[in-house]
């Protein structure tokens, strides 16, 4: 298929977005008035001014048959939100559906060099974005699925083991031309709307976290290729529709609902033992870590109580407290 019969839906879901709606509507309007493509915005019952914002903006720029927002009568998540923005753009019959984040700044051509890739290359599936910072330096987008030894060396955190070991590091280092990689940042990524019908779409369990992880490994196992095109930049204000990295100094708890999709992922995909063994070498790590930031006075940024967060959401956490409700209702 030609970049030319290629219609896009791009599925954006929203929550308490007001602070930067508006621009990223303006970024991604010139794509969308390109071509016959669609936005489809699904708003997670935002508690702000999100909603007025993108109904002014359609309405100021006439954009009716270019934008639809489609209002959710709860915070559905991120998964649920995108199901429900490919469903309103089933009927559409778009060729292809770009993910795409509210907290992003797309460029001139962060579209068309996705649509780009898939359209000359019919034997990939999907193709991911390269996030960048503000001066437009590469930071990542392509990733490895987890496993025990990127597990160290995420939390270890020493320069020379990811040196030694850097075919196994969870971030993929970033080529000059398109290349393979296990999954790919969830803030912008484009897919043959096939290979997302295959998939039934992303798994409705999980609210926020690794639901798109759990899309490419399930994606990987069905045989679907996974693509980065560094060519396609993205900026990304990393966890500014969450509130969880909100660029204050202060380092919030990580939220249970992070936990329980973790859980959920290994537990699913990789089975109870493989999901303990994380856990045990994950504790290990943190405790490395933090006695080298002890003797080292290196900075630590890890979230308060990580280590009993980690345990209580364990295997041997969940059976505990399930015991204990069960001896209470006794």
């Amino acid at each position: 298929m030609s970049i030319t019969q290629a219609k896009v839906a791009i599925i954006t879901v929203t929550y308490n977005c007001s602070d930067f709606i508006e621009d990223y509507l303006t970024a991604i309007t010139p794509f969308i008035a390109s071509a016959p493509h669609q936005l489809i915005i699904v708003d997670n019952n935002s508690e702000d001014e999100t909603r007025k914002i993108i109904n002014n903006y359609i309405e100021k720029h006439q954009l009716s048959d270019d934008i639809s927002l489609i209002n959710t009568e709860k915070n559905l998540g991120f998964g649920k939100g995108c199901n429900a923005g490919y469903k309103a753009a089933k009927p559409l019959e778009p060729t292809h559906l770009w993910f795409l984040n509210p907290d992003t700044q797309v460029f001139k051509d962060s579209g068309t060099q996705l649509l780009n890739l898939l359209s000359s290359r019919p034997d990939i599936d999907f193709a991911g974005s390269t996030l960048v910072n503000k001066e437009m330096q590469s930071r990542a987008g392509a990733f490895r699925f987890p496993t025990l030894i990127n597990t160290i060396l995420s939390t270890i955190k020493l320069g020379i083991l990811d040196r030694l070991f850097k075919q196994f590091t969870t971030a993929i280092t970033i080529e000059e031309t398109p290349y393979r990689a296990d999954w790919l940042t969830g803030a912008s990524f484009m897919v043959r709307t096939s290979a997302f019908e295959e998939l039934n779409g992303f798994d409705p369990y999980y609210f926020l976290y690794f639901e798109e992880v759990d899309l490419f490994y399930r994606a990987q196992k069905a045989g679907h290729s996974v693509w980065a095109c560094p060519d396609s930049k993205v900026f990304h204000i990393s966890g500014a529709s969450t509130g969880i990295n909100n660029g204050k100094k202060s380092i919030k708890r990580q939220p249970s609902y992070w936990f329980e999709s973790r859980c959920y992922f290994y537990t699913n995909n990789y089975g109870s033992a493989y999901f303990l063994a994380t856990d045990l070498l994950l504790i290990t790590c943190q405790l490395i870590w933090k006695l080298r930031c002890k003797i080292e006075k290196k900075e630590d940024k890890t979230p308060p109580y990580f280590i009993r967060d980690i345990i209580s959401h364990s295997i041997f956490g969940k059976l505990f407290k399930r015991s204990s409700t069960t001896n209470n209702q006794n």
